[in-house]
């Protein structure tokens, strides 16, 4: 099912059962979404006034961006989803004879490669909105720039998310060579990020007060 097309009150139901999807990756490429949606928010309500003709085109390029990286976490959302039912099933292969294991075995590495490698995507996805949301707290109306600082709270929580969930599943794999790329793009998608919100959280700050 597609996570998108659920009232908020069915995807919360559906988090808090005991069924163990959609999960905490689900849940922060989710998070990664909303804060892409509240980022263009803000592009939207910059957009087409006289005020900010000067910094229009830009905003523009960033509203675009907002819409591609809410359009990827959401596909991700759903990904993790499906990767976690996938290593679910794997695991309940049979494995009465050598054949049955090894087969089991096979699906079970490539079930977990494939959970790790969404959630890492989602940390690297809601990396990009943190981008975006100091480009937009820099050219935003400084009306509006206090949901700037809401968008990268969460963002930063998406990115968080979906490193932990990669980083906890890494102990698990077979395949060193793909453990270790994943590892690697983990830390370049954390690299900073305290940085980075505190950068764009300042921006705000400045901006604001000159309202």
């Amino acid at each position: 099912m597609y996570l998108g097309s659920l009232t908020i009150d069915d995807f919360l139901d559906r988090l808090g059962s005991a069924d163990p999807t959609p999960g905490g990756g689900a849940l922060a490429a989710l998070a990664g979404a909303q804060a892409a949606a509240m980022l263009a928010m803000v592009c939207n309500l910059t957009i087409g006034r006289p005020r900010f003709a000067d910094v229009e085109t830009a905003v523009r390029a960033q509203l675009q961006r907002c819409i591609e990286l809410r359009q990827q976490l959401m596909h991700l959302a759903d990904a993790d989803a499906a990767a976690y039912g996938s290593v679910r099933d794997a695991y309940r292969l049979p494995r009465s004879t050598d054949e049955d294991r090894s087969a089991r075995a096979a699906a079970i590495e490539a079930a977990m490669q494939q959970a790790t490698d969404v959630p890492a995507q989602t940390a690297e996805a809601a990396r990009a909105v943190l981008t975006v949301g100091l480009a937009v707290a820099e050219l935003g109306n400084p009306s509006v720039l206090p949901d700037v600082s809401v968008a990268t709270h969460v963002a930063t929580a998406a990115l968080r998310g979906g490193a932990i969930q990669a980083e906890y599943n890494l102990p698990s794999l077979k395949t060193e060579d793909f453990a270790n790329r994943m590892r690697r793009r983990v830390e370049a998608a954390t690299s900073g990020v305290d940085s980075l919100g505190a950068d764009i959280l300042a921006t705000v700050r400045r901006r604001s007060a000159s309202v």
